[in-house]
């Protein structure tokens, strides 16, 4: 069991950490002082993915929530 839960941590972690270089990968205009606080950024955020992903998910809801819905009600 616990080998189990061991390889799907990592396998995981992989997935993010593939997923957050590429993302960085588009991030056209950054400095080099930018890119490796990115990279220690990422580096740390794929060690500690079970305690950043449930996090940054929290925080993209409250930003979605937050906005405030643009339903216009137009009358013919």
């Amino acid at each position: 069991m616990t080998l189990l839960l061991i390889g799907f941590y990592i396998l995981v972690a992989l997935y993010l950490l593939t997923a957050w270089l590429h993302f960085l990968e588009k991030g056209a205009g950054l400095s080099p002082q930018q890119k490796v606080l990115s990279l220690l950024t990422i580096g740390i955020a794929t060690v500690f993915w079970p305690l950043v992903l449930p996090i940054a998910y929290v925080k993209l809801l409250d930003a979605t929530v937050s906005q405030p819905q643009n339903y216009s009600s137009r009358t013919s």
